[in-house]
């Protein structure tokens, strides 16, 4: 009986029995797999995928903040414009000096003579919650009705606000017009601390173009216009240079002459003292900026700037140079320097000179980074700065100009570029370029097309100068 028994537990398995356990153990091989290969997988890539999710949102998140922030940051520096612009409408302190500066030139015409500018003691005048000082001037003249309107054209296109609070107009017995201007002046002395650091004024009589100051008794003045020997060079004590007569060999292209606009003085802080103005003792045309500065080097950047930002002088490509002429009165520790404006934001400091080792006219000038991927640069300030020393003084400013070698062209041709807009067609944007259509086949001969219908908005132009 149990032999039969064991002989029935040794029976071979059926086909069907080997069948059935070899899909129980790919089922359970399979179950395997998933329990405890796939669904950790499964859940790992969950997990990671909601931390992308998480990261992309603080991403997005990031870069909404930093659009907001380069917003802002632009925004400020319109109103940080706007402000100095407004600022520089008013006297930053009633200083006679000044005031009599600034009238002299206003008052300028062979048709109406000045016969006295009397000053009355400064007091105090509210405007809407601020209480603003102020002075009144009164000016006796006689002369000509049309000398007195060139005055009064003078008054109201000057570079500060200025109210004609009074104006007396009579004649005298030989038929001439006498009477008085009344003037109200107003400053922000006390109000805008910063102010006290600005000064501008923009008016400068047109008279002989002569050093106002001699550097000293005996001192030989030479002539700009002269040849200065290399020995002359060389005397001054500078390892950059500063020949008299520009290179032969470059193209100048001045992208400076301070001839009109506003300027402005900047300090780095409140230990650094200047003003601006114009000059008349200027290197070309008219005017060159006088550049006053007293500098107490106590913080970590002491520097004063001339801010040359609202004249947007870009560098598309590099120059082989670029320079400017200074005058000096005095020799200075001074370092002097261009603060240039990259792409992005980023400043870029090069350095003119360390030190004013000359008296008079001087230009110096400086290479600049050749990286074409730098550019275009902005030409954002000029700077004076000093370092563990104090010293103050006054520099003429004039004709920055930047070089560019002759032979960095293989044409003499100039061209613009021009995106094609919505609409435009060849007639329009000749005209829109030069004022006239009749440059409508130049257009099409630059950029070998036809007719209008080969233009679409997008599309690049070049365009002859």
């Amino acid at each position: 009986m149990e032999k039969t028994q064991r002989l029935k537990m040794k029976r071979k398995l059926t086909k069907s029995e080997k069948i059935l356990l070899t899909l129980l153990g790919i089922v359970i091989a399979f179950w395997g797999i998933f329990r405890f290969i796939i669904t950790p997988q499964s859940n790992k890539l969950k997990a990671l995928m909601k931390q992308k999710y998480e990261y992309e949102e603080k991403v997005s998140s990031m870069n909404t903040v930093f659009k907001k922030k380069k917003n802002i940051d632009d925004e400020l520096r319109k109103l940080q414009k706007e402000e100095d612009r407004i600022l520089n409408k008013y006297f930053a302190k009633l200083d006679q000096p000044q005031i009599i500066y600034l009238l002299s030139d206003i008052f300028n015409s062979d048709e109406l003579d000045i016969l006295d500018i009397n000053f009355n003691k400064p007091s105090e005048e509210k405007i809407g919650d601020l209480m603003v000082k102020t002075m009144d001037i009164t000016i006796p003249y006689r002369g000509s009705y049309d000398g007195l309107v060139e005055i009064i054209k003078g008054i109201n296109s000057s570079p500060k606000n200025i109210l004609i609070s009074n104006l007396i107009m009579d004649k005298d017995k030989d038929n001439k017009l006498v009477g008085s201007i009344s003037l109200k002046v107003y400053s922000l002395e006390g109000i805008v601390k910063s102010q006290e650091d600005l000064a501008y004024i923009d008016i400068v009589s047109e008279k002989d173009k002569s050093n106002p100051f001699k550097a000293y008794e005996d001192y030989k003045e030479v002539d700009n216009e002269e040849e200065v020997s290399e020995d002359d060079t060389l005397d001054k004590g500078s390892s950059i240079s500063r020949d008299s007569i520009p290179s032969l060999d470059d193209n100048k292209e001045i992208l400076e002459d301070f001839e009109e606009g506003d300027i402005y003085f900047i300090p780095s802080n409140g230990s650094v003292k200047g003003n601006l103005y114009k000059s008349a003792n200027s290197k070309s045309k008219k005017y060159s900026v006088r550049f006053e500065y007293n500098i107490l080097a106590v913080e970590d950047e002491n520097r004063a700037y001339l801010d040359l930002t609202d004249r947007d002088i870009m560098l598309k490509y590099p120059p082989s140079s670029i320079g400017l002429w200074v005058y000096a009165y005095n020799y200075s520790p001074v370092t002097l320097g261009i603060r240039l404006k990259g792409q992005d934001g980023e400043k870029i400091d090069i350095e003119l000179t360390k030190g004013i080792g000359w008296i008079g006219w001087e230009y110096i000038e400086t290479q600049l980074p050749q990286d074409l991927s730098l550019y275009p640069l902005q030409v954002d300030r000029i700077y004076v700065e000093l370092n563990n020393r104090d010293d103050y003084g006054v520099l003429l400013f004039d004709k920055l100009e930047a070089s560019y070698p002759e032979d960095s062209s293989k044409t003499k041709e100039n061209f613009t570029l021009y995106i094609v807009e919505k609409g435009d067609t060849l007639e329009e944007i000749s005209k829109k370029i030069y004022g006239t259509v009749n440059k409508k086949d130049l257009i099409m001969e630059y950029n070998e097309i036809k007719f209008d219908k080969d233009i679409w908005e997008g599309k690049i132009l070049v365009l002859p100068r």
